[in-house]
This record gives structure tokens, sequence and C-alpha cells, in this order.
């Protein structure tokens, strides 16, 4: 304790605004801090604006996972729709082929690197992939080397953030902070794409691709700023090294204004309460813990990456045409539910929760999927009235289900024994994006939208029924009390 308090002295001495720390008791201090313990600000203003450092300690993860929904969106279907280009299978998957290698990279670099160098060498390949495209057009070599190292960008970027995010933000605003830090961005990104698709004309001087580079490498060139300027280490990182005051530091600069208070106080012991449990644990014990929450959250997002894949891009297409032939609205719609249903799931995951987010999504995405298959089940002839109400169900589907795959984010950040965390959420991902994979080389038709809506329906309606019995309320809860919710298969 006593290099702690002479730290404490130094900085309260040395800097104006600073509050000396409070001298803990030795019985509080090895008691844990429930949440209610923690003193909120006044306002939800004087939180927001608290704990802005955050959330900008993540804006460059959130720029490139903005590149990386535009890239997504790209693969499943909405490149520009007038382009008469044929694009092969290998070019529309290279993103998640780029995404899978850096995802199973980032669990040797990220232990090599720091997170700030991790997010830099991120910036640098979104920027150079962004390069190539707007530097070329309708070559199909760059337009590879492009989306495999922005896909590459996002694989390495993503375990690190997601854990992160969960060590970095305060209990009690770690669900919205996870949750627009990469769900939000990303469907950002997927809404931008489509608006751009769309709306493009070939009398423009450049390609939607090229535009597309354009932006990409504007988003690298901030996101570079932002991690140069704004990144932060992991306070449980740093303690985890016997690095105290480096981590006392850290922990008053995720705050505005940057002053050491009582929540420091309490922040810096629940992460050493929180260090010293996960410490406890042998790898094997760590992975008898973590299972249960991979098996739930591995369902969680193989159905979240169902929901926006190339089968239901080409359905939105099918039924968009044959009711409203060449317009664009329905498409911008599809994205504009889609990211309005993001937005509102990742601001309510500190009032609402994250479980009430998830059921209420997937209850509605399951009857939705169900009834959108169902219009189809006269696969020779489907009449207009039945492909428009098809259309606009599967308009309803895309709200509801930004609404129900908001909380994902928040429960990768806080699932998993920090030992495997990292591991078990690039293993996660892995099958997430095979599954997008899996789906793009499915044959394109009637019939086989059918089946895979009535299968999406039937899975949606089992993980409404296993997150209501299975998947925890973590809202409030600290990564210690999270992490333990998750331990057991009930």
């Amino acid at each position: 304790m006593e290099p702690r308090n002479e730290y404490q002295r130094t900085a309260s001495q040395s800097t104006v605004g600073y509050s000396p720390l409070p001298e803990p008791n030795r019985r509080e201090a090895q008691q844990p801090h429930l949440p209610h313990q923690y003193q909120l600000p006044s306002s939800c203003c004087n939180r927001d604006m608290r704990n802005q450092p955050q959330s900008n300690a993540l804006g460059a993860a959130a720029l490139i996972f903005l590149s990386g929904g535009m890239n997504i969106a790209w693969s499943i279907g909405f490149d520009n729709l007038e382009d008469e280009l044929v694009i092969c299978l290998h070019v529309r998957v290279a993103w998640f082929i780029g995404a899978i290698l850096g995802a199973l990279l980032a669990l040797l670099l990220g232990r090599l690197f720091s997170y700030k160098l991790l997010m830099q060498l991120c910036c640098l390949l979104v920027i150079i992939g962004g390069i190539l495209v707007t530097a070329t057009q309708l070559e199909v070599q760059a337009m590879l080397a492009a989306r495999y190292l922005n896909g590459l960008a996002n694989g390495l970027a993503l375990p690190s953030t997601l854990a992160m995010a969960g060590e970095l933000a305060v209990c009690y605003k770690r669900g919205t902070i996870a949750s627009v830090t990469e769900q939000m961005s990303c469907t950002l990104g997927i809404f931008m794409q489509i608006v751009i698709s769309v709306s493009w004309s070939t009398e423009y001087e450049l390609s939607v691709d090229q535009f597309q580079g354009v932006l990409c490498a504007i988003y690298g060139g901030i996101a570079m700023c932002l991690a140069t300027l704004f990144s932060i280490e992991s306070p449980v990182l740093l303690l985890a090294r016997d690095e105290q005051e480096l981590a006392i530091d850290a922990l008053i600069r995720l705050q505005y204004p940057r002053a050491v208070t009582t929540e420091t106080n309490e922040q810096l012991t629940e992460h050493s309460s929180y260090l010293a449990h996960n410490n406890s644990l042998g790898v094997a014990q760590a992975w008898c813990q973590a299972l249960p929450a991979l098996l739930r959250l591995c369902l969680l997002r193989a159905l979240y990456a169902m929901s926006t894949s190339m089968l239901v891009i080409f359905t939105l297409t099918v039924t968009s045409t044959s009711v409203y032939g060449i317009s664009s609205g329905p498409y911008v719609l599809f994205g504009l539910l889609r990211l309005a249903g993001s937005c509102s799931g990742a601001f309510v995951q500190d009032t609402l929760g994250r479980k009430l987010t998830q059921l209420i999504g997937f209850m509605i995405c399951s009857g939705t999927s169900i009834a959108v298959a169902s219009r189809f089940t006269g696969v020779d002839f489907v009449r207009i009235p039945d492909l428009r109400m098809a259309l606009w169900l599967l308009l309803i589907f895309q709200f509801f289900a930004g609404l129900g795959f908001a909380p994902s984010s928040v429960y990768l950040s806080e699932a998993f024994p920090l030992s495997v965390k990292r591991t078990c959420i690039a293993i996660i991902y892995v099958l997430e994006l095979t599954v997008q994979m899996s789906v793009c080389i499915v044959d394109l038709s009637l019939h086989t939208a059918t089946i895979y809506f009535f299968g999406l329906g039937v899975f949606l309606l089992l993980g409404f029924a296993f997150s209501h019995w299975y998947l925890p309320e973590t809202k409030f809860l600290t990564l210690r009390q999270a992490q333990q919710k998750f331990r057991e298969f009930s």
C-alpha cells in the first residue's frame, strides 16, 4: 500500500485539481465493492462528460469497425447495383478470410504490442487498403488486397477492443460503451455502404469502390490520430504487470476532469480484486469457467451473422424489385431501421439492461422471420401482395435484430476469465465470420430463402428461450461479478 500512498501524495501536491485519495480501511479493501457503492454523478450529462475519455480511448477502434461494416455490406451484396462486373466468390469472401486471419493473429500480437501500437497498426492497414482501392478501378487483384487488409485490421482490433471496453469503462457505462464501439459502428458502416451503393451514378468520376476506398482511407487517418492521442492501456493489465502507479495514472486519465477521487480508489480496489480472483484460476479451471459462456455466445453471434447475410440481402432485392422496381427507398430504409435498432439497443444497455432488449428483439425477430418464410411457400408463383408483405416484415425484422443483438458486444467484454478472454472472443468472432462465408456460397433462390428464414425463425425462438433461462443480466455489475454470473450453465 505504501507506494500507492506516496504516488497519491505526489499527485495531489504537484497537480492542480487533484484531490488526495482517502486512506482505505484494510478490512474494507478486502471486501468486494458492490455497484451501489459507486457515487454516480447527479445527471446523465455529468456522467457522460465525466466518462467521455473512456469512449475516446476506443474511438480509433470504432472507426476501424465502421470501415469494416462498409466492407461487410459490400461482401453480402451491397456493391454498385448498376455495375455489370461479375464479382467472383473469392472477392466476396476475401474480407471474411482476412478478418479470420486477423483474429487468430491478434492472439499473438495482442501479447507483444500495447493496445496503442496494435490500433496504430490496424489504422495503417485500413489506410493502405483504402488507397489501393482508390488508386485502381475494377482491378480484381487490388480489390482482393484491399479487402484482405481491411479484414485483417478488423480481426486484429476486435478481440483486444472488446476486452478493453470491459476493463476501461465504469460499470454503469460499460454496456453503452461496448455496444456503441462495436455494434453501432459496424451497423453505421453497413448503412453508409447501402446509401452509397444504391444512390451512386455511373456518371460520377469515381466508382463506388473508389469512393469507398477514399472513405476508408479517411477513417483510417482519423483513427490513427485518435489512437495516438487518446489510447489508454488497460488498468487491469498494468496491475497484472505490477505497474501500480501507471494503473492509477490510467484510471485518472479515464475520467474528466483528471483527478484522484473516491471512485478512483474504488475502481483500483475492484480491479485488484478482479485480478486476484483471476490469478487464482489455473489454465484448466479458467477454460472450465469460460466454456458455458463460450457456448452461449457462439450461438448468439452465429444468429447475429445470419440476421444480416447474403441470403437476407437477396430476399430484400427480390421483394423490393418486384414491388417497387428500381426504387432505392426500401434499401435505404432497410439500413436505417437496422441502424436505429442498434442505436436504440446500445443506449439503453445501462438503463433497461442487456436481457430485456435481447428478449424483445429475439421474440419479434423470430415471428417476423417465420412470417417472411411463409410468404414464399408457393415458390412457383408468389403474388405481389405476398412479396410486399415479405418486404415490410423483413424491414421490421431488421429493426428488432439491431435491438436484440446490441447486448452481444457487452457480453463478450465481460463474460470470460481474464487469462482466456481475448482467446474466447477471437474464437466466437471466427465462428461468426465462418457463418457469413458459408451463407455466401449457398444457392441464391426463393426456395433456399424459405428454408433459411424458417430455420432462422426457429433458432431465434430457441435463442429467446435460451436467453431467458441461461443468459444473465449484468447491468451495473463489476467485471468480477459479471464473470461469476457466466461461469455456470444455469
